[in-house]
């Protein structure tokens, strides 16, 4: 069986992020670059007329230069009449400038409603439950996406045919501790991860049981759904061990031993695909104490949350590199929010998210000289944002960095993803325009380690739907057929540990 996998996704309803975070987000991220875009033209127009043209004058008038001034008024002048004729022959049929002003008027509002209709899409979706939604995303892709029994990508008169899309719902960590350090009254002093955990696993469940009830004529249920446990260090407390003379934090050691412990016996990614497969969702019982490995497939870290990848305290410094040791011996994949985006909750975390603070991490030397983490399973999400165009060239040069002991690359398990960076065509030609412009042996060696992502649902905010989103990457030809292969199959399931 092959599977088309997005690796970067998201279920959530409206109860699980900070509120006020989301209205942050939606702002910077769709309401704030309308705004500016529209405003700079009025900004320099009253900067222009309300400082450069009093300052000059005025120096010119000190300095005795009234010959200038005389020709400056001349020129002023000139130009007044010349937009005057321009604006009578252009605008001085009534009904032609009614025309005019109202194309400029509609322009705008289209956008505005664009924008506010992406939006509203965005909280409809948040507010439905979690497994009537997932079944609405197959409803939607069934009708029109040509599946038949199968998921197919063309090109260059081939196909690749995949019999499942595997979804990674990411948890994030809203859990927020210390949060209640604002001048508002009523404050979010805590978001118990639990809620959330229980919520998108009865989701899973609802959609194997009930999609049936609203699908037919294709029993197989089109997606696999394995989740990623959301982890925020900060949120768990630690202990000092009498015995190591650490801090450790008991609480994250029985989390990871709950959901994880099983993987220590998965001596190659068949055998975890195969354990993966046996996880029967349909016979969850709503208590979260029931779950045990493999229903969840690797861990979410969210910097713009609070999460430190290197944090200076020393307690806080322990628990990262406990949970980091954990998952190479493990082998379980973390994927990293890099960008400077999302849910920003306090401007210091804004660096968190930063490739240079996760190079930190796989760069660290023990007291013996040794490197622990360089062999972390790590994913570094959205190839640094669309905004993050330093980002991105960091992630890259990480990735082609060579390691001089071995002559091997030196961070053989580190992948990015391109979740969000699809949400129209021209964003597959700007990130080809990025990777083409290294050469071929390079650049084939990003190919091998970026990974298929959608970032939906929050990627709603630019774009109608999730099918939207597979169609652009199944028709942009940026990428060969063999390429959109590796993003969507054989990179995620080499990252992933499953293939």
């Amino acid at each position: 069986m092959r599977y088309f996998y997005d690796s970067h996704c998201h279920m959530m309803n409206l109860s699980h992020p900070n509120l006020s975070a989301i209205i942050k987000r939606i702002y910077n991220d769709s309401i704030k670059p309308l705004l500016l875009k529209y405003s700079v033209y009025l900004k320099v127009a009253l900067l222009v007329l309300l400082f450069v043209i009093p300052v000059v004058v005025i120096t010119l008038l000190l300095t005795g230069h009234f010959e200038v001034i005389k020709w400056i008024l001349y020129a002023v002048s000139l130009i007044a009449v010349i937009l005057f004729v321009f604006v009578v022959v252009k605008f001085g049929d009534k009904k032609k400038r009614e025309i005019e002003i109202s194309k400029i008027k509609s322009t705008l509002l289209d956008k505005v409603k664009e924008k506010l209709a992406n939006v509203m899409n965005l909280l409809a979706a948040m507010e439905t439950d979690i497994g009537d939604c997932l079944i609405q995303m197959e409803e939607e892709l069934r009708k029109k996406i040509p599946l038949n029994n199968v998921l197919a990508i063309s090109g260059n008169g081939e196909k690749k045919e995949y019999d499942k899309i595997v979804l990674t719902p990411l948890i994030m960590d809203f859990g927020l501790k210390d949060s209640g350090k604002t001048n508002l009254i009523y404050k979010v002093r805590w978001k118990p991860i639990v809620a959330q955990v229980e919520d998108l696993c009865t989701g899973i469940r609802d959609y194997y049981l009930y999609r049936d009830k609203y699908i037919t004529g294709h029993a197989e249920p089109l997606f696999q759904i394995i989740p990623f446990m959301g982890i925020n260090t900060q949120n768990y407390y630690s202990e000092k061990d009498n015995t190591t003379g650490k801090s450790i934090s008991v609480s994250l050691v029985q989390l990871l031993d709950k959901n994880f412990s099983e993987f220590k016996y998965d001596t190659s990614p068949q055998m975890r695909r195969k354990k993966i497969d046996a996880v029967n969702w349909r016979q969850f019982n709503g208590d979260i104490e029931s779950i045990g490995s493999y229903y969840f497939l690797g861990i979410k870290v969210y910097p713009p949350l609070g999460f430190d990848p290197w944090p200076e305290d020393v307690v806080e410094r322990e628990k990262v590199c406990y949970l980091y040791q954990y998952c190479i011996d493990y082998n379980i994949p973390i994927t990293a929010h890099c960008s400077p985006g999302g849910f920003l909750v306090k401007k210091d975390y804004k660096d968190f998210s930063s490739p240079y603070r996760w190079e930190k991490v796989l760069d660290y030397h023990d007291e013996n000289g040794e490197k622990p983490f360089r062999k972390l399973r790590l994913n570094l999400a959205h190839f640094g944002g669309v905004d993050g165009v330093d980002w991105g060239k960091k992630i890259a040069d990480m990735i082609l960095e060579g390691d001089p002991e071995n002559g091997q690359y030196k961070y053989e398990n580190l992948y990015t993803d391109i979740s969000y960076q699809g949400v129209d065509k021209q964003s597959y030609v700007e990130l080809s325009g990025f990777i083409n412009k290294y050469d071929a042996e390079q650049r084939a060696r990003l190919i091998e380690r970026i990974i298929f992502g959608s970032d939906f649902m929050i990627n709603l905010q630019d774009i109608s739907s999730y099918s939207s989103y597979l169609q652009y990457f199944f028709d942009t030809d940026v990428f060969t057929l063999e390429e959109k292969d590796m993003l969507c199959n054989k990179n995620a399931e080499r990252f992933l540990f499953v293939g």
